[in-house]
């Protein structure tokens, strides 16, 4: 018996450790539902829930999850709720698991309905509303977001300053934030061989252009051999010094610059068919 209760006390203080961080909905909050199961997931127990999707969301940093369900007449809709242990990797997180969205940016910075689900980064939560009904009901998964953003207030994430420059017009939603080659592998950069061993963080982007398209990424890194291994794999190290440009002419071109002198580990990195300069991308 004092082991059961033992144990109970655990479980309890568990849960609350969890709902301290995110806050649950009770159903009241939403119109015509009714909450009917509400459960939480902690690094270790998430592989139990969603073994596929573990392995990423531990590479780019992941602290709890909560997974509510709500019945609201014959539908029923399920919250998912990551908080993961940056902005940023909750960003990684969605910019990386989105395709074609058929509305965006509705009720956050960062969101996509497509098919019946709908995904948001939300400061350091990454968030999922699926319509297990098989109906597409935007309006309501929207409502559950509202309220669920009433009761767990997030500062919204800023792109980095360069992505602001009218050659990322129309582009914003399209970048992605990698940290490890997991996420590369969900996105569409095709980078793997230039990441393998590089300890990196990573906003990249492919912006179409009539001469070919232009991959173009902000990279930090977090040491300089990390910072030489990346330009090593890139061409962009000749007789152990970093070389600005590489251009094979068959196709390939390559350039990086220091994003700022004061900060000669993080740069700008730019990789096109065609020879184009960074400046002409960046306008500084």
């Amino acid at each position: 018996m004092k082991n059961y209760t033992l144990i109970l006390i655990i479980n309890l203080l568990v849960s609350s450790s969890l709902y301290s961080q995110i806050q649950p909905l009770t159903g009241n909050e939403l119109p015509g539902a009714i909450a009917t199961d509400t459960d939480t997931y902690t690094p270790e127990t998430l592989w139990n829930y969603n073994s596929d999707a573990a392995p990423v969301l531990s590479e780019y940093g992941f602290t709890s999850l909560m997974v509510q369900k709500f019945m609201v007449g014959p539908e029923n809709f399920k919250l998912e709720a990551y908080l993961m242990n940056t902005p940023e990797a909750a960003y990684g997180m969605y910019s990386t698991s989105i395709l074609k969205c058929s509305a965006q940016d509705s009720i956050t910075a960062w969101d996509c309905m497509a098919q019946g689900k709908y995904q948001s980064a939300y400061g350091r939560f990454y968030i999922v509303i699926t319509n297990e009904s098989g109906s597409a009901s935007l309006p309501y998964s929207y409502t559950i977001m509202q309220k669920f953003m009433l009761l767990n207030p997030q500062t919204p994430l800023k792109l980095p300053a360069v992505f602001y420059a009218p050659a990322f017009d129309g582009n914003c939603n399209q970048i992605d934030f990698i940290s490890g080659m997991l996420g590369m592998q969900n996105s569409l950069l095709g980078w793997e061989s230039l990441i393998v061993g590089v300890r990196f963080n990573m906003f990249a982007v492919i912006l179409p252009d009539p001469r070919g398209e232009i991959y173009f990424a902000q990279i930090s890194f977090p040491t300089q051999a990390d910072l030489y291994n990346f330009l090593t794999r890139a061409r962009l190290m000749q007789n152990g010094v970093p070389a600005q440009a590489y251009n094979d002419y068959g196709f390939l071109f390559r350039e990086f610059v220091q994003v700022d002198l004061s900060d000669p580990l993080t740069i700008y990195f730019l990789q096109s068919t065609q020879p184009i300069a960074i400046s002409e991308v960046t306008e500084e």
